[in-house]
């Protein structure tokens, strides 16, 4: 039987008491990672992270610009959030197959 490997992620102000080799609801944890925002993000950087061009980045955050007309630059903890949620809309009718 293989083993699969599963993430969850926890997004919280203190670290989770989570320790290597715990044991969790029967899944052993192997390894933690944190990942650290920049203070101000640009383009390319959330360009690697949503699926989406710099051009529709570009229009959907123009309100949250921080940076001048030419060097556009965000706050990753605003812009991550507002981003997230606007992926999950949908519009339209359902598709006739």
């Amino acid at each position: 039987m293989f083993k699969q490997k599963y993430i969850i992620t926890v997004e919280s102000k203190s670290p989770p008491r989570i320790c290597l080799g715990d044991t969790i609801y029967g899944a052993k944890v192997v390894s933690l990672e944190v990942e650290q925002y920049p203070d101000l993000v640009d383009l390319a950087w959330l360009t690697k992270r949503f699926p989406m061009s710099r051009q529709t980045l570009a229009a959907k955050l123009e309100i949250l610009n921080l940076g001048g007309s030419r060097k556009k630059l965000y706050d990753p903890n605003f812009v991550i959030s507002f981003l997230k949620m606007d992926m999950k809309k949908k519009t339209g009718r359902p598709r006739k197959n």
